[in-house]
């Protein structure tokens, strides 16, 4: 059986002799030929706009593939929102929670002085001296123009021993705003620090006068009746006035505490304990102060002889703030006092490599190193603080320092030898 099946060709078709692809060819060989010897031969003028098209073309596909394979970005947090929450927890007491926050807003802040300026009280009222310092400059930084920028920086310069920088801060403050109170409140402080107790009430007063209702101002007026008055009644009414005005601001009642319970300047019949209960109301909001940890520790062990709780205070100070001197050595004296030798040693050295300048901490651990039998230990830590205690004239660690020498047999070398009068100097003197 045969298929039929259709015909490939057409019989009796005739084929051209000359190919229309040939001819395309020929036609355009030369064609092709000038212009690439027109490129070779200007090659230095073509070379560059073809390096940077394909160049970009790269970069093209390259970024496309970072696209395709980039995270998907992640929301950025409204800073107005971070900023409202601190607020709240500021007025309310929380200000750990609030600086927590605060720090967080601030990238996304960078202009707000008050977050800044909040961040850097709440960084003093923890004792975090260097760290408010640097947070007093963003401030400024925030808006230079600030009289509240100025005048919180020259707390912080205060509160890191700075006092002529505070002072000039504080005057900054006063120019950009002749009726700054917290100016005026800051320059009495600087001048307290300086000595000048006349000027620094002086300024406080001022500071009233402009703001009666200004808590820094009563605050260093309570200062000043302690320290240069020695009005204990009238320093109570002031640190209470400012504790009244700003009872968030956990400083205001630490510095109450002191006063009450290292001068029982209250009429409260157990001052210590009513101490401790000012600052326990402040830790329960805020209880990883460091400053308020401390002056628990302090004011259980010295004052109420409770010394496991004292403990328990200056371990969880230490924990909130590694670096803190008088944390480490007061846990060290506790840790002694009960007989944890070991313990005192690693908490007193760790004040000591710290950079204490405190004759009575070398005095510590030196005294815990001889109960551990330890003299070779002990006596190059107790010649240190016998020099120290030369320094600032400490007599009663001078005298303790210099038996503990004489315990482990270590000779005292005395840093400040008595000058020796020449006898010529003698002989004119007779005459």
């Amino acid at each position: 059986m045969y298929l039929k099946t259709p015909k490939r060709y057409l019989r009796g078709q005739k084929r051209s002799p000359i190919s229309l692809r040939w001819l395309w060819l020929w036609l355009l060989t030369p064609a092709v030929v000038y212009v690439g010897l027109q490129i070779y031969e200007r090659r230095d003028e073509v070379r560059p706009p073809i390096e940077q098209a394909i160049n970009s073309v790269i970069s093209n596909a390259q970024s496309g593939l970072a696209t395709i394979a980039a995270p998907t970005a992640l929301p950025t947090q409204d800073p107005s929102i971070l900023i409202a929450r601190a607020d709240n927890n500021w007025r309310e007491g929380r200000v750990e929670s609030a600086l927590s926050d605060y720090r967080v807003a601030m990238d996304g802040a960078p202009n707000n002085v008050q977050v800044f300026y909040r961040a850097t009280l709440a960084l003093i009222g923890e004792g975090r001296a260097a760290e408010a310092l640097t947070m007093a400059e963003n401030t400024v930084t925030a808006n230079p123009f600030s009289a509240d920028a100025w005048a919180v920086r020259s707390f912080a310069l205060s509160e890191n021993d700075r006092y002529g920088e505070a002072l000039a801060s504080a005057l900054r403050a006063i120019e950009l705003d002749p009726d700054s109170a917290r100016g005026y409140a800051y320059l009495a402080e600087a001048y307290w620090n300086l000595g000048r107790g006349d000027l620094a009430l002086e300024n406080a007063e001022r500071a009233l006068s402009i703001d009666p209702d200004s808590y820094e101002a009563y605050r260093i007026r309570g200062w000043i009746n302690q320290t240069v008055q020695f009005d204990l009644a009238a320093a109570e009414n002031d640190f209470r006035a400012a504790l009244d005005l700003a009872p968030n601001i956990p400083q205001q009642t630490v510095e109450l505490a002191q006063l009450i319970a290292n001068y029982e300047a209250t009429a409260s019949e157990n001052p210590a304990e009513t101490a401790v209960a000012l600052l326990r109301e402040v830790l329960e909001l805020n209880p990883e102060n460091p400053r308020v940890l401390y002056w628990l520790g302090d004011i259980s062990f010295r004052r109420l002889g409770q010394r496991e709780q004292a403990a328990d205070f200056l371990t969880r100070c230490v924990e909130a703030q590694p670096d803190s001197i008088r944390c480490n050595a007061l846990l060290g004296r506790v840790q002694e006092s009960l007989d944890n030798y070991s313990a005192a040693v690693e908490s007193l050295q760790a004040a000591v490599d710290l950079g204490s300048t405190e004759p009575r901490h070398y005095l510590w651990l030196g005294r815990s190193y001889v109960a551990l039998g330890s003299c070779a230990s002990a006596v190059p830590v107790m010649q240190q603080g016998y020099d120290l205690s030369q320094e600032q004239s400490d007599t009663e660690a001078l005298t303790v320092l210099a038996e503990l020498l004489a315990q482990c047999q270590a000779p005292v070398i005395d840093a400040q030898p008595t000058a020796v009068v020449p006898e010529s100097t003698e002989e004119a003197g007779s005459g």
